[in-house]
């Protein structure tokens, strides 16, 4: 082995050689130990990874000869340098390099035809047997999945996302380029907990997640799409995110899909990986609860053993316990109608009856002023298993199995105000008053669990050299169990009606501040006494999801020869979801059992916050065991309330049976690879709910049962060009859907009939999904293995867009024809996106002097424009000018440096603004997300080869969450703080 002395530096350099000859001396002589080695003939790049499994040896393939060469079959006990020469012996491949038990392999200057003549390493390497599916070395690196993939991929390596500042796989996973991540989209809970992954601009509802290509359940009863914060990185030895989706592949991604690699033993030989982390978050202990430290701990373990080291074990944990505290503000409430328009005569213009452009030209009035205070305490943990057997390259078998579990305890606090009377234009613009009002204080408690279980097996079969079987059969089960308990006193309250009377001492004035309301009561001493809020009710929410997914697909491939392919499969989707929903809710019997309940005074806890949207109210806390025990011990003194109408037509049972066929072929060489394929695609669905008919005054649920169904046939066509060795240009054509999100499907049928009009809101069983006809283009550059750079440009043409369409019509009712107004998701809307992706990574900067040459970058940019057509309640269409949670533009960025001993990185994320939601009603009710940017670091210190120290930051610079709405999008709808989290550990790596 060969170490360059620059002459300018002679005592470092001789320095460097002897370390270099004391590790090639090292490597040597484990080469020349005796070991049993079993490996058939295959593609060099399988065969090298055999070699270094039986040889405990990584090897590396140097660029040029990748999808190439065939390996000689390697059989018997004998020296590992013995092995590796019989198994490069005629493929015109030499070691270039030996250090420290890694050894590189490239092809020589002059390489010997297997005729014995001489010929060049480009006409060897050209009529070589190519492997489609190339593995380059053990342990995959940062751009080989992506580089020799036949689709357009991204991916991040287990050491890419273990030394990225993130918690959980959905933190990374926004490292990608064309990826965004969006925090909880439950508007009644905080934005503390990043859940959901959109793929260029595409959310959960149109994408598909899979761990090692098995249908991960999804907890929700809204999307289809798993959460991936479930999942830990440890368990992890890729992350995949498939741009363009062929044949071979479950066609649901219009987005893409996420592909969850699990570790393999066989990769990583014997080793242990494990970190233990404490900080705490800058805002917690900032509401109620007292401040708690943060703590982390996850792991791995991989084992191979036996006589040939044919098993293989990984053991992965993981737990997390996160507290954190926010205080929100939601003057737009969570539909929308926390703003309002009046005309200068003080007259409403922006009711739902009137247009945009009237409100437009009137005064935005805040009506609904509204503070949360979150405390959340989020614990985390997950187990996973796999066990592998591996007796020789011709059979592989697999079984994973995994647990992951989630427990969210948050307590919500609120106070909102809500005007009323006669409305005032200010002295200037953005002020105001309003004459009379009402203010309530309540308290919320919602724990919420999520399960899930995942087990999956795998077994690939090589026939011969040229035909390979794989099958793969998993189950997996998911549980979302949550509660919401709900408790509110109010101002003015009528207990005999259980209706509140508004004051003048609740009237208000104000101003708009950076969109926000701030309001001035104009009887604050009243307001600030806790005696004059009275019971207004005692609410009880119990939700229950459960889905379970049953797949199986086969699949077998024939290298026929001279560069053609075959492949073909089936496979079979089984999915059950159960949804339900019950509510309860006490209120007092009269004025006077109100009375003896007593008012908010005697339930008010010791901590009092200061208000955001009203300086000088207190801002009372809930005693929540005080205020339940008022319920729990005079059941007496309070009544129960008719809660079928919410129970009954919450509930539904899905199931879904998806049967699939595939074909696909192709053919390459050294410069072209092409291929086609289709998809075909049979779904039927059987739906049962309970139908609530509305006549007069009484209501009968009837259960009833729906089925449907589609067909699909979808082509897919990709290819690929090498302009050089390290450039390459792909262009993809490919359909894929999105099917109806599971409440689509399932919405029970609620009837209302008030003697005149006959009221219908239904689910719609025979939705199409929505599809789309994908166009991809993109060129990749690899000037050096540890260096990228990509250009991509695409189109999505998408057809039957869902949406919720208001119709008028008639039906018939105890024999007679009446009115009838029909609300329910139909397919009729398009929408399309475009978009560009561009990436540039380099590793390493090698060619630099001194520590410079050990500082890396990588930079991401996506631009997306999208449009949707909105059909309005009138009948009529508007075209929204971007899709939902599909932000304008992302942009990553990251410096990093890694020495022997010294780990650091500097990583940059930005979302630009996207659509949160649309109003049917009124555009300026449309909810945007608004752009953020959030700044995390990472420094770890190795001490030894087995203990380093790191540190982590994350949200440096503290940025929140904010969205918007209004005509112009200056109005806040909701602005939410995420805060700072600061983390100090240990890693352990020890040698077996």
């Amino acid at each position: 082995m060969s170490c360059f002395i620059n002459r300018a530096r002679l005592f470092s350099a001789l320095a460097f050689s002897t370390t270099c000859l004391a590790s090639g001396f090292a490597t040597q002589a484990a080469l020349a130990q005796s070991t049993v080695f079993n490996i058939g003939r295959m593609p060099i790049s399988r065969a090298i990874v055999a070699y270094g499994r039986q040889a405990n040896m990584q090897i590396i393939l140097a660029d040029p000869v990748r999808k190439s060469i065939i390996g000689n079959a390697v059989q018997g006990s004998m020296s590992s340098q013995a092995a590796l020469d019989k198994l490069l012996d005629g493929t015109g491949l030499e070691v270039t390099s030996v250090h420290d038990r890694l050894i590189v392999i490239g092809l020589r200057k002059a390489a010997t035809a297997p005729d014995g003549k001489k010929t060049s390493v480009r006409k060897l390497a050209r009529e070589a047997p190519v492997s489609e599916n190339v593995k380059v070395t053990g342990l995959r690196d940062n751009t080989s999945t992506k580089r020799y993939s036949s689709q357009m991929i991204d991916t991040l390596s287990a050491a890419q996302m273990r030394t990225a500042p993130d918690l959980s796989v959905v933190e990374a996973a926004r490292r990608i380029v064309g990826i965004s991540v969006m925090p909880s989209t439950d508007d009644n809970r905080s934005d503390n907990n990043i859940e959901n992954i959109t793929i260029r601009g595409l959310n959960n509802s149109y994408n598909l997640i899979t761990i090692d290509g098995a249908q991960l359940a999804s907890a929700n009863n809204t999307y289809r799409g798993a959460r991936l914060d479930l999942i830990p990185s440890s368990m992890l030895g890729e992350l995949q995110v498939l741009k363009t989706v062929d044949a071979y592949n479950d066609p649901q991604g219009v987005g893409g899909q996420v592909n969850m690699v699990t570790k393999s033993a066989f990769d990583y030989g014997n080793s242990f990986d494990t970190q233990l982390l404490g900080g705490w978050n800058n805002l917690a202990g900032s509401v109620v609860q007292p401040r708690h430290e943060n703590w982390r701990v996850d792991g791995a373990l991989t084992r191979v053993f036996g006589k040939n080291k044919e098993f293989g074990f990984v053991l992965s944990g993981n737990y997390q316990e996160l507290y954190s505290a926010s205080h929100a503000i939601l003057p737009g409430d969570s539909t929308g109608d926390g703003w309002n328009y009046y005309s200068a005569s003080g007259t409403s213009v922006g009711s739902p009856t009137n247009t945009d452009a009237q409100a437009a030209k009137g005064s935005a009035v805040p009506v609904r002023s509204q503070d949360y205070a979150f405390d959340d305490a989020y614990r985390r943990y997950s187990l996973t298993g796999k066990f592998q057997y591996r007796p020789s390259q011709r059979f592989d078998l697999s079984v994973f199995g995994g647990y992951f579990h989630t427990r969210d305890e948050e307590t919500r606090n609120e106070a909102l105000s809500l005007p009323a009377g006669t409305w005032t234009q200010g002295a200037s613009p953005g002020t105001g008053s309003v004459t009379t009002g009402q203010y309530q204080f309540g308290i919320t408690q919602q724990p919420e669990t999520q399960r899930t279980w995942f087990v999956n097996g795998k077994i690939h079969y090589d026939i011969n050299d040229r035909m390979h079987l794989n099958f793969l059969a998993s189950d997996s089960i998911a549980w979302d169990d949550s509660a919401r308990t709900m408790i509110k006193y109010n101002t003015g309250m009528n207990e005999n009606t259980n209706k509140t009377t508004n004051q003048a001492a609740y009237g208000y004035n104000y101003f708009i501040n950076n969109g926000a309301p701030v309001i001035s009561l104009n009887d604050l001493s009243s307001a600030n006494d806790a005696d004059n809020y009275n019971p207004r009710y005692w609410r009880f929410y119990d939700f229950r999801v459960k889905n379970d997914v049953r797949f199986l697909r086969g699949d077998w491939r024939w290298d026929v020869g001279h560069g053609f392919w075959l492949n073909a499969g089936v496979t079979q989707t089984m999915t059950h979801v159960d949804n339900s929903e019950t509510y309860n809710q006490w209120i007092p019997k009269n004025a006077a059992t109100a009375a003896e309940i007593g008012n908010m005074d005697q339930v008010t806890a010791s901590k009092i916050l200061t208000m955001e949207s009203a300086p000088g109210l207190k801002y009372f806390t809930l005693d929540y065991q005080k205020s339940l025990d008022k319920l729990l011990n005079n059941k007496s003194l309070f009544k129960s309330t008719n809660t079928l109408s919410t129970t009954k037509p919450a509930y539904y049972h899905l199931q879904e049976s998806i049967t699939a066929a595939y074909f696909q072929t192709g053919w390459h060489n050294r410069y072209v690879s092409l291929q086609g394929g289709f998809r075909w695609d049979h779904t039927r669905a059987d739906i049962g709910n309970f139908n609530g008919v509305t006549n007069g005054s009484t209501t009968d649920y009837e259960f009833q049962a729906r089925d449907a169904g589609y067909d699909y046939l979808l082509p897919s066509v990709l290819a690929s060009f090498n302009i050089s060795p390290k450039m390459k240009l792909r262009a993809a054509f490919t359909e894929t859907v999105g099917r109806p999100n599971y409440g689509d499907y399932g919405a029970a049928t609620s009837t209302t009939f008030d003697g005149a009009t006959v009221n219908i809101s239904q689910g719609n069983p025979n939705l199409k999904p929505r599809h789309s006809w994908n166009y991809d283009l993109s060129y990749e550059w690899y000037p050096q293995k540890d260096t990228m750079l990509t250009v991509g440009i695409f189109y999505k043409d998408i057809h039957d867009e869902i949406y919720t369409r208001t119709s008028y019509g008639s039906v018939m009712m105890d024999g007679a024809n009446y009115a009838a107004v029909i609300s329910e998701p139909l397919n009729a809307s398009g929408a399309g996106l475009r978009g560009v992706e561009m990436q540039l990574m380099r590793q390493r900067f090698g060619f630099l002097p001194g520590i410079l040459k050990n500082f890396g970058i990588s930079f991401n940019a996506t631009f997306l424009q999208g449009f949707y057509e909105e059909a309005m309640d009138d009948g009529s269409q508007r075209r929204v000018n971007g899709l939902s949670n599909q932000p304008s533009h992302i942009y990553n960025a990251s410096l990093f440096y890694a020495d022997k001993r010294l780990e650091a990185r500097v990583a940059y994320n930005r979302i630009g603004k996207s659509l949160y939601s649309t109003s049917g009603t009124a555009s300026w009710q449309d909810m945007w997300f608004q752009e953020r940017g959030q700044l995390d670091l990472q420094v770890s210190y190795r001490f030894f080869k087995w203990l380093s120290a790191t540190g982590q930051v994350q949200n440096l610079t503290d940025a929140g969450f904010e969205t918007r709405m209004g005509p112009h999008q200056d109005l806040i709808q909701d602005s939410h703080p995420a805060g700072r989290s600061v983390w100090f550990g240990l890693r352990f790596q020890p040698d077996f």
